[in-house]
């Protein structure tokens, strides 16, 4: 079976998950999302005309790509289209294929290599036992939960001091058991994401953007991205990336077509079914994968599954298999209550735009 055969595999096994085995081939999701009030059904010049009336407030860019051409790209407010906008937590997506390069490379022996050694000296268990696939699926026994403002791990913590890597070092351990696949539960913590760059950085001897300039940036031509870095230097390879739509058009295209960009491979395809195979069920229609999401998209035949890169305001990368397309949405709308809608707005009305191509098997 080919690599977008076994892609569509995963996308019906998600599809059975979330809607039952009545699911066809191709993955729709026929029932959708959880019930809340109806996305707009919106043309692309509706939608402009929305985001330039105000009504999605800080939509920057949009950008669409199918079968590897770019058919759609708009920029809105202030600045010329390509402008960098920060897609915050959508980074982690990156790290996830930094690491997968790490282990390619022979930097790394694998995802059940343990973190702590590349970190620091010993601090007994459950700290000496978290490993890279631990971090990578946000469930490792570090008491840090982004989505709780009293949890000891939570990022605004972290922000606030000069030295990152010490914050997460010494972080509390949380209750935490193992299932029988030896994995732990979920809890969404940047401060692991950002302890996972730290070993991407230790393992390969370069520093992390430096690395993942050269290891993934490089090859696909994308200059002048930038990364956030704590008060003492360190870089944020747990998100606040900023970045071009252009470029998040190349990295989310090379993922599609199995890890090749041009005809060279850039990250093997075995890391690509490895990052993106669903590790937790965060709700009917919302899983987890590797630092990646899997989520539904409508399209204009149903719901098609999509994996994403999501951040802060609604920054989306959303990669659709069955559509062969890639969709962007870059925004400034950083902590409003219905960024996330807007940016599915938005994903609607582009993936809505396209025509339905024919998914037979290869």
């Amino acid at each position: 079976m080919s690599f977008r055969g076994l892609q569509r595999e995963i996308l019906a096994a998600f599809a059975a998950l979330t809607i039952g085995a009545s699911a066809p081939v191709h993955a729709q999701v026929q029932d959708g999302p959880p019930k809340q009030e109806p996305l707009e059904v919106l043309t692309l010049e509706q939608l402009e005309a929305r985001i330039l009336a105000g009504d999605l407030k800080k939509v920057r860019a949009l950008a669409i790509e199918q079968h590897g051409e770019t058919v759609y790209r708009k920029r809105f407010g202030q600045g010329e289209l390509g402008d960098r906008v920060d897609i915050k937590s959508a980074g982690k997506s990156v790290t996830a294929l930094a690491v997968g390069a790490a282990i390619a490379d022979g930097d790394l022996a694998g995802v059940d290599v343990k973190v702590w050694p590349y970190l620091g000296s010993s601090r007994g268990d459950p700290f000496d036992a978290i490993t890279v696939a631990d971090l990578l699926s946000m469930s490792s026994a570090l008491d840090c939960n982004d989505w709780n403002r009293r949890s000891p791990g939570q990022e605004e913590k972290m922000y606030s001091t000069r030295v990152w890597r010490d914050f997460a070092l010494t972080l509390p351990a949380r209750d935490y058991s193992r299932d029988e696949k030896g994995a732990g539960p979920f809890s969404y913590c940047t401060a692991g994401v950002f302890l996972l760059g730290q070993v991407v950085q230790q393992a390969t001897g370069e520093r992390f953007d430096n690395y993942v300039q050269r290891r993934l940036f490089d090859p696909l031509a994308i200059d002048g991205a930038d990364w956030r870095r704590s008060r003492s230097g360190e870089v944020q390879s747990g998100g606040q990336l900023t970045i071009s739509d252009e470029a998040l058009l190349k990295i989310a295209r090379m993922v599609m077509d199995e890890g090749k960009w041009q005809g060279e491979q850039i990250v093997p395809r075995d890391w690509i079914k490895t990052m993106l195979s669903p590790q937790h069920q965060l709700g009917q229609h919302v899983h987890y994968a590797r630092l990646w999401w899997l989520m539904p998209v409508r399209s204009s035949r149903g719901y098609e599954a999509a994996w994403m890169m999501k951040g802060n305001g609604g920054n989306i990368v959303a990669i659709v298999p069955n559509m062969d397309a890639v969709l962007v949405v870059q925004t400034e709308n950083y902590n409003r209550k219905n960024a996330e809608r807007y940016a599915f707005m938005a994903l609607t009305s582009m993936l809505m735009s396209l025509p339905v191509p024919d998914i037979s098997e290869e």
